[in-house]
């Protein structure tokens, strides 16, 4: 190792310790405030990053189902400009089922599309306040349509599981669902 020196003067070897090792220092280690520092950023990384962690890795059936419901509607209001037909996501409130059927489907595709549509887990529920069926009256089973313009009905849905809430609230302009947690219930 050669210590490089301004001027003239020839370079002088250092004679101390390994070839690999710097002058001053007796050893390669890190010192004892160099991990502490080290530790106490990742720490602060770690606690930063958990919440977002829990959405991906800890995921609760009723988050996934709400999103589920929320990509289907986006989808559903983009099927329905693209191909100028007019589409129907049913939702039937005592069976736990929710599916999507075309307005020109006759009742055998129906009844085959409701077959192959999405059905809750046993201990989730689903309830839409305030909808009100073509009678009038307030009905087990509800159809939110989408239309060949791009909008939709409005409406919000309910998930519930476990004494928890979730609630949807689908515009009839924006392609946009927004997902509330609903914390007065402890969620």
């Amino acid at each position: 190792m050669c210590n490089v020196r301004i001027g003239n003067e020839p370079c002088e070897r250092w004679e101390g310790g390994s070839a690999g090792v710097l002058p001053g220092r007796a050893d390669a280690g890190f010192t004892f405030l160099e991990l502490v520092v080290v530790m106490t950023i990742l720490s602060l990384l770690f606690f930063f990053s958990l919440p977002s962690l829990d959405s991906y890795i800890f995921t609760d059936p009723s988050k996934k189902v709400a999103r589920l419901i929320a990509s289907t509607v986006r989808d559903l209001k983009q099927r329905a400009l693209a191909d100028h037909k007019e589409y129907r996501l049913h939702i039937a409130t005592d069976a736990g089922e929710i599916w999507v059927a075309d307005a020109a489907m006759d009742k055998k595709a129906a009844a085959e599309a409701r077959k192959s549509g999405l059905t809750l887990p046993d201990d989730m529920s689903v309830d839409l306040p305030g909808f009100v069926g073509d009678d009038g009256k307030r009905s087990s089973e509800a159809m939110l349509r989408f239309y060949p313009k791009g909008y939709s009905d409005g409406a919000e849905i309910l998930l519930m599981r476990d004494g928890r809430t979730l609630r949807l609230f689908i515009e009839p302009f924006l392609s946009k669902v927004e997902i509330v947690e609903d914390h007065a219930n402890g969620f």
